[in-house]
């Protein structure tokens, strides 16, 4: 899933701190809601779609933890609390962030914790998000009314600005036709996360106190069948392209490739389809991943099912000639292209196929 049609209707801020001795400091409590402008406001709500909507690198997650302090649980708990109570409820997650910052250890920086409520979806459901961000130093244009000398402004506190990735989503997003006999929260919430470390090749330790610790969430149990319905949904997509073998074959290599070669610890079918396919392709390709219930924003990549179709990259020729090489081989040292052969019968060119291998050959007895 991912958040689009968002309405913001509260937020509110605290601000947590870094460690600095053995004793937890409290959050500083934020008691009145922001009042934004709509511009603003606007603005805002692009930011979170920017983080958990469909083009973002947001992982959907397992509810793990849903005992009574719990976040999970609290989140359930308050999304309808009034005004006044939702101060105080919204303290409790800042302290929790404290909470799991502090029991990290000293490495981890302060920042405003910001806690909104609103709707997203068609048709809409209820959303309460928590954004964790890290205050920086900026400027601001500034141009005198009266001369037009543009000159700035130093910014000390500056945060969430477009090109920052010092901050870190979280989004429950409520299911619509729920279970009201159901006492687990995944078949309640749903769960987007947003984390730039996330996407890095050791992501899951570098976010576990965000995702794990303060959000009571985990990677979910399926992440494996669904890298192996990506995989075989792509190649059948790839399959049935129209364009040349030899541009297919490019395509099934850079897939082996993504899945095998590259380090993320997450896929991301936006980025691959960018990556590889044209814009009008891009489109059709989405089309096809959700026909076959692929999501089509980022998840945990998982290569236990399809591990031995990776192992060894395969080319087959029509006379039933075969080829075949490690992905990696295979994209740095296997050069492949159409070639122009003997005439035929109707005096045109046969199309063969030409193969560049980067190193001597070996026969072995």
């Amino acid at each position: 899933m991912s958040i689009c049609n968002l309405k913001v209707d509260r937020i509110i801020i605290h601000q947590i701190y870094r460690k600095e001795s053995d004793n937890i400091k409290p959050p500083e409590k934020g008691d009145q809601y922001i009042n934004f402008v709509p511009s603003a406001m606007a603005d805002f709500e692009h930011r979170v779609i920017i983080s958990l909507g469909e083009d973002s690198k947001a992982i959907e997650m397992q509810i793990l933890d849903q005992g009574p302090d719990d976040l999970p649980t609290l989140i359930d708990n308050c999304i309808n609390d009034s005004d006044d109570d939702f101060k105080e409820s919204s303290y409790k997650i800042a302290y929790k962030l404290a909470q799991a910052q502090f029991d990290k250890g000293r490495g981890i920086s302060g920042g405003i914790v910001v806690i909104f409520t609103g709707k997203q979806g068609y048709p809409q459901s209820e959303i309460l998000g928590v954004i964790k961000a890290e205050i920086h130093s900026g400027y601001e244009k500034y141009v005198d009314p009266i001369t037009n000398q543009i000159s700035l402004n130093h910014i000390e506190e500056l945060l969430l600005t477009p090109n920052s990735k010092l901050f870190k989503t979280v989004g429950f997003c409520k299911k619509q036709n729920t279970n009201p006999n159901s006492t687990d929260l995944n078949d309640k919430w749903s769960v987007l996360i947003f984390d730039n470390q996330i996407s890095q090749a050791d992501g899951k330790v570098s976010a576990e106190y965000f995702y794990r610790k303060f959000a009571g969430c985990g990677y979910p149990e399926t992440s494996a069948r669904t890298t192996k319905l990506f995989f075989e949904t792509t190649r059948e997509f790839i399959h049935n392209l129209n364009v040349s073998s030899e541009q297919k074959y490019e395509l099934f290599n850079a897939l082996t490739t993504y899945l095998k070669v590259d380090k993320s610890s997450i896929i991301d079918p936006n980025d691959f389809a960018e990556s590889y396919f044209d814009t009008d392709t891009r489109d059709s390709y989405k089309v096809h991943l959700v026909q076959n219930s692929i999501p089509v924003t980022a998840f945990t990549k998982d290569i236990e099912f399809i591990e031995s179709k990776l192992k060894l990259h395969k080319v087959t020729f029509s006379n039933n000639v075969k080829l075949e090489a490690d992905p990696q081989t295979f994209s740095n040292d296997v050069i492949i292209r159409p070639y122009v052969g003997e005439k035929d019968n109707n005096e045109s060119g046969q199309q063969w196929t030409q193969i560049i291998v980067k190193s001597e050959l070996i026969v072995k007895k």
